[in-house]
Parts: C-alpha cells; sequence; structure tokens
C-alpha cells in the first residue's frame, strides 16, 4: 500500500538521520557557522548533503578523523587525488623540505624536470608535458592546444564524461548539475555523443570532419559511474580520429591510478593529447597536460615564432613538484598491483553480498575505483547511471557514515594503498549491514532491484 511505502521510507530515513545527528553534533556546530561565510556551508558543491556536511578534523593513512573523536574508514580519498593514504611519511618529507627551501621561484626547476621526465617515460601518449594547478585548467588547456594545433573549433564529449568547471565543458546532462551562467556561444561549438555508441559517434566524427578538431573523452566515465568501454570502443575511437584528421584528447584525470602508464597503456590506445592530476600532486593541488612532441611544440619558443601563450602564477610549483614526484615514484608496478588486488577484494565481497540479501544491483569495478548502482541491468550508459535510485544513495551514505565510513554519497568508492585486506572485509561488512538496514524498504517501494 502507498501509505505503507511512505511510513517505512519515512522510518528508515528519520532512524539513519537522527543517528547522524547524534554522532556528529559538532559538524552541525561547524556547519552553522561556517555558512555565514561561505553560502551553503562547503566551498565545494560535491561537499554537501543532508541534513548538514561533515566536517573532518585530520586524517592519518586509511582513516580520517572527526572534531568528536570519531575514526572512519577513508574510501573518498579525496574523491582519487589521495592513492597512499593521509599524511604519508614521504610526501610529507618532501613538502616540507620543499616549502623550506622557498615553494615558488616562477623559473624553470629541478623538480619540474624530474616530474615531467617521470611523466614521460611512464605515459604512451606524453613526448611533452606542461603543468598546471588543477584538472580543469588541464582539460581547457587540452582542448585550446587541439583548437590552436589544427585551426578547426569544434569538439565533441561523451555524454556522461566530466572535464572540470571551465564553460566549454560544464554544460552537463547529469541530475541535479545546474550550469546556470554559461553563455551559449562558449558550447555552441561542443557536440555530444552517447559513450559506447559506435554509430553515434561515427557519424558525429565523419559529418563534421572538416571543423572538428577533437573528441575529448575519459577511457571510462569516472564520475560518471565508472563505466567501462565496450570491447573496440576505445580503438575505434583512435581509428575514427586518425582516419578523419581529427585528434583524439585522452582525460585521464581520474582513470590514471588504474595503471603506471593509464588507462592509455592498459587498453594500448595512445591518443594525440592527454591530461592527468590527483594522484600525481601526492595530494596537492595540480593538473597536467601534453602529447605528441609535434603538438606540443606550439608552446615551443624555439620551434614557433608565435608561440601559443600558457601561462600561472603557480604552474609548476616547485614544492608542488616534489611531491609528486615523491608519490608517483613510489606508485610503480607493484603498487598498482597491490591496489588493484584491494580493488578486486572488494568488488568480490560487494557481489556476493547483492547476492546474499537477494538483490539485483550493480558494482561497476576497474582497479581501486568502485561504483555500486541501485539499478538491476549491467551499466554500460551513461543514461542507466542517471536511473540509479538516488533516494538509496543517500540512505547508504548517511547509514555508513553512521557505521565508521567515509564515502561518496553517489555510491563511488575509492581505495587507498593505506588500506588493508582486513578493512576490505570491514568495508563489505559495513555495507553488508546497510543494504539489510534497507531492505525492508527496498521489499516495498523498489521491489524491481530483487532477484
Amino acid at each position: 500500500m502507498p501509505g505503507t511505502q511512505i511510513d517505512i521510507e519515512a522510518q528508515i530515513e528519520k532512524k539513519i538521520a537522527d543517528a547522524y545527528r547524534e554522532k556528529f553534533p559538532i559538524s552541525k556546530e561547524r556547519h552553522e557557522k561556517l555558512i555565514n561565510y561561505i553560502p551553503g556551508g562547503a566551498t565545494r558543491s560535491l561537499s554537501y548533503f543532508k541534513p548538514y556536511p561533515i566536517h573532518i578534523d585530520y586524517g592519518q593513512g586509511a582513516y580520517v578523523y572527526t572534531h568528536e573523536g570519531h575514526k572512519l574508514l577513508d574510501v573518498t580519498n579525496a574523491y582519487g587525488a589521495i592513492v597512499h593514504g593521509h599524511g604519508d611519511p614521504d610526501i610529507a618529507k618532501a613538502v616540507q623540505e620543499g616549502i623550506a627551501k622557498g615553494s615558488q621561484y616562477s623559473t624553470p626547476t629541478d623538480g619540474q624536470y624530474k616530474l615531467a621526465k617521470l611523466l614521460c617515460e611512464r605515459v604512451p601518449g606524453f613526448d611533452r608535458v606542461r603543468f598546471l594547478n588543477s584538472g580543469t585548467e588541464s582539460t581547457m588547456f587540452a582542448m585550446r592546444t587541439a583548437r590552436a594545433y589544427t585551426g578547426k573549433d569544434k569538439i565533441i564529449k561523451m555524454t556522461g564524461g566530466f572535464h572540470g568547471t571551465h564553460d566549454s565543458v560544464a554544460a552537463s546532462t547529469k541530475k541535479n548539475v545546474i550550469t546556470a551562467g554559461i553563455p551559449k556561444g562558449m558550447t555552441e561549438d561542443m557536440l555530444e555523443v552517447p559513450f559506447n555508441d559506435f554509430e553515434a559517434l561515427e557519424k558525429a566524427v565523419t559529418d563534421n570532419a572538416s571543423e572538428l578538431a577533437a573528441i575529448i573523452m575519459e577511457p571510462f566515465l569516472g564520475a560518471g559511474g565508472v563505466v567501462l568501454p565496450k570491447e573496440g570502443y576505445l580503438e575505434h575511437a583512435r581509428k575514427l580520429t586518425s582516419d578523419n584528421n581529427v585528434l583524439l584528447i585522452f582525460d585521464e584525470i581520474f582513470s590514471f591510478r588504474v595503471n603506471t602508464g593509464g588507462c592509455q597503456k592498459l587498453y594500448n590506445v595512445t591518443p594525440d593529447l592527454t591530461t592527468v592530476g590527483k594522484v600525481v600532486g601526492g595530494g596537492l593541488p595540480i593538473g597536467v597536460f601534453g602529447g605528441k612532441e609535434e603538438i606540443m611544440n606550439i608552446f615551443c619558443h624555439e620551434n614557433s615564432a608565435t608561440p601559443l601563450y600558457h601561462s600561472g602564477t603557480f604552474n609548476g610549483y616547485e614544492t608542488l613538484m616534489q611531491a609528486g614526484y615523491a608519490a608517483l615514484s613510489k606508485y610503480d608496478e607493484a603498487a598498482v598491483a597491490k591496489i588493484n588486488a584491494l580493488g578486486e577484494q572488494f568488488q568480490k565481497g560487494l557481489l556476493a553480498s547483492f547476492k546474499s540479501n537477494g538483490l539485483n544491483i550493480q558494482s561497476n569495478q576497474i582497479g581501486s575505483l568502485i561504483n555500486m548502482h541501485f539499478y538491476n541491468e549491467p551499466i554500460t550508459t551513461a543514461e542507466q547511471v542517471l536511473k540509479s535510485e538516488e533516494k538509496l544513495h543517500g540512505l547508504m551514505h548517511l547509514s555508513l557514515l553512521n557505521k565508521g565510513v567515509f564515502t561518496i554519497p553517489r555510491g563511488l568508492f575509492i581505495l587507498s594503498l593505506a588500506i588493508t585486506t582486513q578493512e576490505i572485509d570491514f568495508l563489505v561488512e559495513k555495507i553488508d549491514e546497510t543494504l539489510k538496514e534497507l531492505l525492508p524498504l527496498i521489499e516495498e517501494k523498489y521491489n524491481h532491484l530483487l532477484l
């Protein structure tokens, strides 16, 4: 009965929210102070959730600690920017030594050389790189580079793909993303096609080839749900662009951690331009874009009388270069294998929990990145991700916080090397407890998710 459904939903929602308020009262106090100075009480849209966002005091290893004194297993890891855990001693040492030496000089530095060399040695698509301060800047400059090099203006992006918040790519089809304030002119040369749709991509490229500078795409949809490419899809994109004199940009800011050379090494598909960030900075803000030598030489004073302009006060920030080098040096083949094995252990545990609870829901996984979906079919498109039951995601997020797990509201879990196999078992156990907590609601209102 409809009335019963409402009662059960309200009852479970109240129970979880009341437990959250009881466990995190200092976060509420801090939130109510902060909203007097920061609209919404969070300076990043994704940090806000109801009834109020949690406030973290500090992190250490695999855990974060709240002002109330609670220890939470961290499976957000700064939305993918942290891979070695909080307070890694090698990275901390590099930052401390860097700051003591002066931090930034607005000149080329040894730190830039070491990190650039390491990236070019690891990433198949990097002959040359340039440093910036965020992923948003990286994709913006990769697109600008493609347009400058080709002399063409149009760019194709994928539905559900996330490339930062600059105007050209911020207009989005994702739920609850408001992009008011973006002038129409900023997106009139942007085309959008569904990810994993071979025919739509081929038509868009061939129909627009004479005006098309590039395709920008994540090798898999990251923020869009960890939607993996269908077999042959990336190879198809590579051949299409090569055949039609169009550049291929891989945005590997999120995906880079799955392999020492990113998804392009894993799938053996080399783009013309690449963006990376997140784990490359060792937990500090960084952006990198680069690509083939002949393309990147448009920035080179030795090769052009009118080099493309690229500046920024903190580009190549020396302390960051040292921290990034420390982080990336120890993120080697063995480290990647270890963290990916943790992801596989987690995925196996999740699928077993789904089955034991009689649930037909999904978990997409690649390496240390896992995204749960309250949806009853295998997820291969961005459109399916949008149909995942948002109410259940929100309740699961709050319930896991109550149980000692700091996670991302949309069902995304990001692991770090600081996590042990025992902590993966703990994580699966808490998710299983949460699913059992939600099961009466699922049986009443979301029974399409039952086996």
